[in-house]
């Protein structure tokens, strides 16, 4: 369970889209308290770059089961694995994971280019420059090799699961950042439209979905139509591996 302690300051600018509104917020510099997480997150929310520029319930839902976790793995989670956040908006939960897990060996906040100010000026208000890079990333596109999201270890998607011209692009961002056979990915999920199943019936062609039934808190938030999945990519079969060699060697 999270607290928000807020200062209000002048909005950068106007908001200009958004699928679903829900509550929108003003632009504003605050503070967010977990229990079990032992400092406060300072953290600038600011939706003129997009919907993205809020807090969304759902990342209370992933943090907050993240600090369980660690809690039940002695402080180990995520020891020595590199993590790549989508769609990171503010960046909290990339931030709330950076400050959880100190030995985790690298995080990946991103999301599109309106949003990276805000990714970069969360980072500096919690002084993580060390441990937390922000990148732009657009669902869809194609990743350059040298690219620093891929080969994660963990990849994390809060509240991604919204705008339906979005769900194959989500989907190939997903299959391109899981190229280790060990990748996981976990993803917070609120139902709001009877569409979203074209999503997981097109995802569970690549990937297999599990609830993440250890949470203590998932009827909790079950009760607000959130869900928290891990999601790892299916093996691929004797015809994928050939079309992928030969994709390779072009």
């Amino acid at each position: 369970m999270s607290s928000i302690t807020e200062q209000p300051v002048p909005a950068f600018g106007t908001f200009n889209y958004i699928v679903e509104r829900e509550q929108e917020v003003k632009a504003h510099t605050g503070s967010i308290a977990f229990n079990g997480l032992s400092d406060p997150i300072l953290l600038a929310q600011d939706m003129s770059g997009g919907c993205g520029g809020k807090i969304w319930k759902c990342a209370n839902v992933m943090i907050d089961y993240f600090i369980w976790k660690n809690d039940q793995l002695n402080g180990t989670l995520f020891k020595d694995q590199k993590i790549v956040e989508i769609g990171s908006g503010t960046g909290l939960v990339g931030l709330a994971v950076a400050k959880l897990c100190p030995g985790i060996k690298q995080m990946v906040i991103t999301d599109q280019l309106p949003m990276m100010g805000l990714m970069q000026e969360n980072i500096k208000l919690n002084h993580l420059e060390q441990s937390v890079t922000a990148d732009i990333l657009n669902w869809g596109e194609v990743i350059p090799d040298i690219s620093q999201v891929l080969n994660a270890d963990v990849i994390l998607a809060s509240d991604c699961i919204y705008l339906e011209m979005a769900f194959i692009p989500l989907l190939e961002t997903f299959f391109a950042l899981t190229n280790k056979p060990t990748s996981i990915i976990y993803l917070t999920y609120r139902k709001r439209r009877n569409a979203d199943k074209l999503f997981f019936q097109a995802a569970k062609k690549k990937f297999i979905f599990k609830d993440v039934t250890e949470d203590p808190k998932m009827k909790v938030y079950m009760r607000d139509k959130m869900h928290l999945f891990s999601v790892t990519r299916k093996p691929l079969n004797q015809q994928q591996l050939q079309d992928l060699y030969k994709l390779k060697t072009l």
